[in-house]
């Protein structure tokens, strides 16, 4: 009972953390507006030494200037293009912020000014990124933003030293204060946030979201089909026979068997999925950018691992699954899952149980 306890407790800590990276991640509109900033940045960098900021001895020529701009300029509408299909991609959050912290940083090695305005533009990359997308990409945003400002410095490090004043070590000690405090009070608020949402969100039996924080997961990833032309995936999954072993082995060992799937489930899930226990012996995972064919693999290892543990344990069990993909199979969860479990007990009916069934196979419900 301690080790199930100590597995069931990892796995509400892994959701908390994945909860903690994918809690701020922006939808469509939020990312189009994020990159629009970035073209006004890109603006105002040219401004700037368009309007007679003189370029470093280091980096002399304006020509430099503006190939380096023009690649940031083509770079961030590559990225904005990628992020209108898909919306969820941890790669180009990170290619896009790296992407940023190297402009700044080239904008930086141009500027003759050891208190660079420049610097301004460091922290709005930093927290534009780190609140949106969680705090594992906001302290590699930290690190990045110290180590490439390492760099200029001791790149640049001789004409720092005959520009050093008393302002510039204020300046840099506010920048690194702003930075440091900003950090520790985001990850404050998140980790207060997280704990509180938790109380309402998770399954505490299995580890899993229940259907509630189910429902607002799926809210965020069903909101940006439209706009970005991708899909998701939808597995409901039911466990056959789980009534019996209730009935004759008690809601002990039934509350174990429920614990063990979630385990199973949680460890066969991506970071940027959702897995949920929709209510009793269902459960329920959401894909994103997954076809119907994918999603079918994934519900055959599930039902493999099932088969193995019940094997293992002398417990006889299995796994049927409805698979759907929307936006093809519903707009919403709810019309989704209407078909997904229409196909998965219409498969029991045809196939009998552990079998799985996708709802593109099927007419509507009636």
């Amino acid at each position: 009972m301690t080790q199930g306890r100590r597995k069931s407790d990892r796995r509400l800590g892994r959701e908390r953390r994945r909860e903690s990276d994918r809690a701020h991640t922006a939808s469509w509109g939020d990312q189009r507006v994020q990159y629009l900033i970035r073209y006004v940045f890109w603006v105002l960098y040219l401004l700037y030494f368009k309007l007679g900021v003189p370029v470093t001895h280091a980096w002399r020529g304006r020509a430099l200037m503006e190939v380096v701009g023009g690649v940031y300029f083509v770079l961030t509408g590559a990225y904005l293009l990628h992020a209108r299909r898909h919306v969820h991609s941890i790669v180009r959050w990170r290619l896009a912020m790296w992407t940023d912290l190297l402009m700044v940083s080239f904008a930086l090695m141009m500027d003759p000014h050891s208190a660079s305005p420049v610097y301004l533009a460091y922290i709005m990359v930093i927290l534009g990124n780190g609140m949106r997308y969680g705090m594992r990409l906001f302290a590699e945003t930290i690190v990045g933003t110290f180590s490439l400002v390492a760099i200029v410095t001791a790149l640049r490090f001789s004409s720092y030293l005959h520009a050093f004043s008393t302002v510039t070590v204020f300046f840099l000690a506010f920048f690194v204060i702003i930075i440091l405090y900003a950090y520790s009070l985001t990850a404050r608020l998140e980790k207060t946030r997280l704990l509180l949402k938790s109380e309402g969100s998770l399954d505490l039996l299995t580890g899993l979201l229940n259907r509630r924080g189910l429902q607002e997961r799926a809210d965020t990833l069903f909101q940006s089909l439209s706009n970005s032309g991708s899909q998701v995936a939808v597995l409901f999954a039911d466990m056959d026979r789980f009534k019996s072993i209730n009935d004759a082995l008690g809601h002990h060992t039934g509350d174990r068997v429920l614990k063990e799937i979630g385990a199973i489930i949680g460890a066969a899930v991506r970071d940027s999925d959702v897995a949920a226990r929709f209510g009793g012996d269902e459960f329920v995972i959401l894909m994103p950018d997954t076809d119907v064919e994918r999603a079918e693999l994934v519900a055959r290892r599930l039902q493999e691992a099932v088969a193995r543990w019940s094997h293992e344990d002398n417990i006889s069990l299995s796994m049927s699954v409805g698979i759907g993909v929307a936006p093809a199979d519903g707009l919403d969860l709810e019309s989704v899952l209407q078909r997904v479990d229409f196909a998965m007990y219409q498969g029991k009916q045809a196939d009998g149980r552990g079998g799985i069934r996708g709802a593109g196979q099927l007419p509507d419900p009636a």
